[in-house]
C-alpha cells in the first residue's frame, strides 16, 4: 500500500494505492487555496503554508486507509516555484505558473541573451510564467529574500517539509523551471550566471524514483512533474500520440532527446524524453464560450454543459467556423466566429464548430510534432475529452488514426499507481510497469478507428 498526492492547479488531490491489485481507492480532494488577495495585475501567488495544511489534512484523512503504508508519492503542477532557506522553509509566497509579471522588458532580455543552443539545451522551455524569468523579475525589482534561498517546486517543498530534509528535485520538475540542461540534467551555470541568479543555492537534481527523506518512517519519494505521471497514467507507450484536454491542454510523443528539437522537450522517466506543445486552447477557452452564453442569466454552468452534449450531439455537421484561440499560443492569438447565419445560430453548431477548430489545431499540432508521421495511435485523456465523445471523434477523424482513451479517470494519481510499481522495484522501469498493467483485464481499453 502506498499513499499517492496530486498538488494540482485547482484541486490536491490523495489516493491511497494497492500496488498488488493494483488499484486506487479513497480518492479524496481539497480545493487548492485561493491566490492572495491586493496583489499587483498578472501576479498570481499563493500561501504555502496554507497549501502545506491542506496536504497535511489529506495526509490523515488517507493514512489510517493505507495500512502497512510502504511509501509516498507526489506530484504537482510544474513551472511555479517557492524559495526556502536552508531549513527547507518557505522564504516567501508561492509564485503560481499563470503569475504574468515577467512578461515584459524584463522576459525580453532574458530571450535576447539567451542564445539558440542554450534554448535547445534547455529544452525549449522558455515562458514568461515559468521559474527562470519570474525569479530574474525578483531580482531585478530587488524582491529576491536575503541570505541562503533555493528555488523549488510546491510539490518539492512539502516533500522536504514532511521528511525534514532539504529539497532535492526530480528531472522532471526541475526542467519546468527552464535553467536544466537536458543533456547532462544538471542546472545550466552559463545561463544561470547570465540572469545573475548563481547567488541563489539550486537544488540538487536526483534520478526519478529516488527516495528524498522519510516521513513517519515512510519512504517519501522526490516529487515528480503532473505531465509526465498524468501520461503514465494513461499507460502512454511509444508511438502513440498522446492528447490532454482538460482545463489547459498538451500533444506528445515519448521520444529521445536530440538538441536540435524546435519544440519543447521534457524528460520523461525510464531515461526517456517527451516531445509536447502545451498551451492548446482547450477547456478554459470552452468555458469562455459558456460564460459569455450565460452571462445574462440561464443555465447554471453544469447543466449548461449537459445541455452543450446533448445539443452538439444532434448536429450532424456545421458551415459556421470557429477558432477558440482566445489567448495567445501555438493555435494563434485571436479567436473568431465566421459565417454566422440564423441557420446555425445555436448551441450545437456553435460548440460543434468549437470542436472542429479543436481538431484542427491537434492536427496541426500533431504534424509539428510528429513530421514523419511515426504514431500509431491516438491516447485521450483529460477531463474534456473523457466528457465529449464527439470532440475524441472529431480529433480521431482528422488525424486519420485509431485512439483510446486513458484507463482510469483521474490520471495523475493513477499515474503515481503506476510509479509506485517501478519505484518500489516491483517492475524494472516505468515502461515495464505500464505493460504490467496495460495487461491487465480491469484496464484494457478498447480501441476505436476513425
Amino acid at each position: 500500500m502506498f499513499i499517492g498526492i496530486d498538488v494540482g492547479t485547482s484541486f490536491i488531490k490523495g489516493a491511497v494505492i494497492d500496488a498488488e491489485k493494483p488499484a486506487l481507492s479513497h480518492t479524496e480532494r481539497i480545493a487548492f487555496p485561493p491566490f492572495l488577495s491586493g496583489l499587483p495585475h498578472g501576479h498570481r501567488e499563493a500561501d504555502p503554508a496554507e497549501i502545506f495544511l491542506a496536504v497535511d489534512d489529506l495526509l490523515a484523512r488517507l493514512m489510517p486507509l493505507a495500512g502497512r503504508c510502504e511509501g509516498l508519492l507526489l506530484c504537482g503542477q510544474m513551472q511555479g516555484f517557492v524559495l526556502v532557506n536552508g531549513r527547507g522553509e518557505p522564504a516567501g509566497n508561492f509564485v503560481s505558473w499563470l503569475d504574468q509579471r515577467a512578461s515584459g522588458e524584463e522576459f525580453d532580455e532574458i530571450r535576447n541573451c539567451i542564445t539558440s543552443e542554450e534554448r535547445h539545451q534547455l529544452g525549449n522551455e522558455l515562458r514568461p510564467g515559468i521559474a527562470l524569468p519570474l525569479l530574474f523579475w525578483l531580482k531585478r525589482h530587488g524582491a529576491l529574500p536575503r541570505g541562503n534561498v533555493t528555488p523549488v517546486s510546491i510539490a518539492d517543498m512539502i516533500t522536504a517539509r514532511l521528511c525534514g530534509t532539504l529539497p532535492a528535485m526530480d528531472p522532471t520538475q526541475a526542467a519546468a523551471f527552464g535553467a536544466l540542461r537536458l543533456d547532462t540534467l544538471a542546472w545550466h551555470q552559463q545561463v544561470i550566471g547570465k540572469l545573475g541568479l548563481d547567488s541563489l543555492r539550486w537544488p540538487e537534481v536526483r534520478p526519478s524514483g529516488s527516495v528524498a527523506g522519510t516521513w513517519r518512517g515512510i519512504p517519501c519519494y522526490a516529487a515528480v512533474g503532473d505531465q509526465q505521471c498524468s501520461l503514465a497514467g494513461a499507460l502512454l507507450r511509444d508511438r502513440e500520440l498522446s492528447v490532454n484536454i482538460s482545463t489547459g491542454s498538451q500533444v506528445s510523443l515519448i521520444g529521445d532527446w536530440s538538441p536540435h528539437e524546435e519544440h519543447q522537450t521534457r524528460p520523461y522517466f525510464d531515461g526517456r524524453s517527451l516531445r509536447t506543445i502545451t498551451h492548446i486552447p482547450a477547456g478554459r477557452a470552452l468555458g469562455a464560450l459558456v460564460g459569455l452564453l450565460t452571462e445574462l442569466g440561464g443555465a447554471p454552468r453544469g447543466d449548461a454543459w449537459r445541455q452543450i452534449e446533448t445539443a452538439v450531439a444532434s448536429v450532424g455537421s456545421t458551415d459556421l467556423r470557429a477558432s477558440i484561440a482566445f489567448s495567445p499560443g501555438p493555435c494563434g492569438h485571436a479567436g473568431f466566429l465566421e459565417n454566422l447565419h440564423e441557420g446555425n445560430m445555436s448551441i450545437g453548431h456553435l460548440f460543434r464548430a468549437a470542436f472542429e477548430s479543436m481538431a484542427r489545431n491537434y492536427h496541426a499540432c500533431a504534424r509539428r510534432l510528429d513530421p514523419l508521421g511515426t504514431a500509431e495511435r491516438v491516447v485521450f485523456s483529460g477531463g474534456v475529452a473523457r466528457r465529449f465523445e464527439i470532440l475524441r471523434d472529431l480529433v480521431g477523424a482528422a488525424l486519420n488514426l485509431p485512439y483510446r482513451l486513458s484507463p482510469h479517470p483521474e490520471d495523475s494519481l493513477f499515474g503515481l499507481l503506476v510509479l509506485s510499481l517501478a519505484f518500489s522495484g516491483r517492475q524494472k522501469s516505468v515502461r515495464d510497469a505500464v505493460d504490467v498493467i496495460n495487461g491487465n483485464s480491469r484496464y484494457r481499453m478498447e480501441t476505436n478507428n476513425p
